[in-house]
């Protein structure tokens, strides 16, 4: 299994949702935080955004999903988040070792069947 975290514009967010939704991903959370690029003082031992050059808020979006949909998933990212402008984002793919469903106490990549593309051929 793999965690995509990517950090899109929020004027992109929809866009980029509508069109996860349409290649058969069903859940993913999405998180408003502030992105901070460049420091005026990197000497500075606490985070002040009045020190920070250069943020902006922007969206964050976490999708589980099974391996063989990564390349999907983050294609439709990359394809609907792109405006060509410095600060697109960026997208961060890790190992998930282990999932639990919290009701049920299932564990596995069988708790994903009903949230990745893959699972959608199966119930078909």
């Amino acid at each position: 299994m793999k965690e995509i975290k990517a950090y899109v514009r929020r004027s992109k967010m929809n866009e980029v949702v509508d069109k996860l939704k349409d290649v058969g991903v069903k859940v993913m959370s999405i998180i408003p935080v502030e992105r901070i690029g460049t420091f005026e003082n990197p000497q500075a031992s606490e985070l002040d955004l009045e020190r920070v050059s250069d943020h902006s808020m922007v969206s964050k979006l976490e999708i589980v999903c099974r391996k063989e949909d990564v390349e999907l998933i983050v294609d439709t990212i990359k394809q609907h988040a792109k405006t060509g402008v410095k600060g697109d984002g960026a997208i961060f793919i890790s190992q998930v070792e282990h999932t639990i469903k919290i009701r049920t106490g299932k564990e596995g990549v069988i708790t994903l069947d009903s949230h990745c593309p893959s699972s959608n051929e199966k119930n078909e």
